[in-house]
């Protein structure tokens, strides 16, 4: 691909961000959180009604069940610091181990690395296993014909999570091993009366911070295809009925009471507004519960309302709101900071 001269390419990114922060001042009348209807929400002192505690009981046995039925591959285990690890070499003979130990203990450090013989510091955490000795393999090369090399995790110590929201018994949790979702859910006792329709688990991965929004009703029934492998790390948080989320190219991702009735960009304005820079104004996406099914996918253009093309939906109790991100503004929003020009700031 032939490469754009220097300066052709700056005007050309100059232009774009005019264009881009044209469009933040035209969005920027939209964001202001306006006066609404109150929405009348169940208390949280008044006592759960024989609905919700039947909804509850039932949702948590199912949990209980599926956490016998399943459980998480060590293979989708990533290290962490603590943890202990018996590293083997299987082509170095006992009688043959000199410098070079067929088997090796060594414990992942805080930094999140291992230190071995010949090799020195490699790193390790949040790494799998088998990525681990992949990289293993790579570095030994250079010392043994076709090493192969084994990783074994003697002692799990590294991974802790936090579960909180509306679980009987939220708090951080120590792990003695491999675990999913559903374990956790279990391991926090179950979720409460007040407990909405999803669970979320909020990541921090090597590109920032990543969610998840899980279905609570599907995880139950299909836990083979909704459950998912947690991380050291993760933040697993079951929102109160009656909130609503958002998710994606927004200022404020997060979970939020639906205190009025709220439209679609009054409630990407509780969110601090869309990221003009990076979001893609023409596909957003409403997950909506009916009759407890699983979720909908309502699909939204946000141009078409700012510019009064389509209505601005109502919000319902338990929406998930996805504002999706632009590949292509992420990426110039990447690349802005290499060559020295100024971003724009989001809404």
């Amino acid at each position: 691909m032939e490469q754009l001269p220097t300066m052709a390419f700056s005007r050309r990114v100059r232009r774009s961000l005019l264009g881009l922060s044209a469009c933040a001042l035209v969005a920027a009348g939209c964001v202001a959180v306006p006066r609404g209807q109150t929405v009348p929400l169940t208390s949280a002192n008044s006592p759960p009604t024989m609905v919700e505690r039947d909804q509850a009981t039932k949702l948590n046995s199912a949990l209980a069940a599926a956490a016998l039925q399943t459980s998480a591959s060590t293979a989708d285990y990533q290290l962490a610091p603590e943890d202990l690890l018996e590293i083997t070499l299987f082509n170095v003979p006992e009688a043959e181990a000199g410098v070079t130990p067929r088997k090796t203990e060594v414990r992942v450090s805080q930094e999140g690395t291992i230190t071995l013989p010949l090799l020195g510091d490699v790193p390790a955490a949040g790494l799998t296993p088998s990525a681990l000795e992949q990289a293993l393999r790579g570095r030994y090369d250079r010392y043994l014909r076709s090493p192969q090399v084994g990783v074994y995790v003697k002692d799990y110590r590294g991974q802790r999570l936090t579960v909180s929201g509306e679980v009987k018994t939220p708090g951080v949790f120590q792990l003695t091993g491999p675990k999913t979702l559903v374990d956790m859910l279990s391991m926090a006792g179950g979720v409460t009366e007040r407990a909405g329709s999803q669970v979320q688990i909020n990541r921090q991965g090597p590109e920032g911070r990543q969610s998840y929004i899980i279905d609570l009703q599907a995880l139950a029934r299909n836990p083979a295809l909704v459950n998912m492998p947690v991380q050291t790390g993760d933040a697993v948080y079951v929102p109160r009925s009656g909130m609503f989320f958002v998710d994606g190219a927004v200022r404020k991702p997060g979970s939020y009471p639906l205190t009025y009735s709220y439209t679609l960009t009054q409630a990407l304005a509780v969110a601090g507004g869309a990221d003009i820079v990076l979001a893609n104004m023409d596909e957003l996406a409403i997950f909506r519960h009916r009759d407890g099914a699983e979720a909908d996918k309502i699909a939204v253009n946000l141009k078409d309302i700012l510019a009064g093309k389509a209505q601005d939906p109502l919000i319902a109790p338990d929406d998930v709101i996805i504002v999706s991100m632009s590949t292509t503004k992420w990426l110039l929003q990447r690349f802005i900071g290499t060559i020295g020009l100024p971003s724009v700031p989001a809404l």
